[in-house]
């Protein structure tokens, strides 16, 4: 009796040390991600904020585990373009140089946060559905999807966070219905 109560142990031991493995890994990628946001964009308190939300996300979604954990990784991939894009295209307005190295909130900044949120939130809504427990790989792929965008497109103001989210959503719940019309036509 005693060796499989070791050996009980010893699993639930192994088990749990991977969940908090894998939240580690969350807090990491998400200071790796706020550590190139200040890179790429100016900083404020909701910079911070965001990134802090953002950590702790991917570290219950890392801990949970299963759809959460996928998502969760997933959205990181996805909220990429979003966190990139406006200092690309606010290089490109400027000539492939910065005057004063100060973001600003541009319309054309504005219109690519909205966009690539868009495309990527359609993606999202899409891949959604090719998972085992599509609503929960969908709201954790979406939640940090949004908290990486904003890390880029919320430096832009209250127009670039509204953006992404809006065009999170918008996007996602096309691609949730197209992905469904597709399944439902196969």
């Amino acid at each position: 009796m005693e060796r499989s109560d070791l050996a009980l142990r010893r699993a639930r031991f192994a088990y749990e040390r991977s969940h908090v493995m894998s939240a580690l890994r969350g807090v990491a990628i998400a200071a790796g991600l706020s550590l190139a946001a200040v890179g790429l964009h100016r900083t404020s308190d909701a910079t911070w904020l965001v990134a802090g939300v953002l950590g702790a996300t991917l570290a219950v979604l890392g801990w949970r585990g299963g759809a959460w954990r996928r998502g969760g990784w997933a959205g990181v991939i996805a909220g990429l373009p979003p966190l990139v894009a406006p200092t690309i295209v606010f290089a490109v307005i400027h000539g492939g140089r910065c005057p004063d190295c100060v973001m600003g909130p541009t319309l054309p900044c504005l219109v690519v946060c909205f966009g690539t949120s868009s495309f990527v939130g359609s993606l999202v809504g899409y891949r959604a559905t090719l998972d085992d427990s599509p609503r929960r790989y969908a709201m954790a792929a979406m939640s940090s999807a949004a908290l990486t965008g904003l890390l880029g497109c919320g430096t832009t103001g209250l127009g670039g966070a509204i953006g992404i989210v809006i065009g999170l959503v918008a996007g996602a719940i096309t691609g949730w219905i197209v992905g469904g019309r597709t399944a439902h036509a196969s």
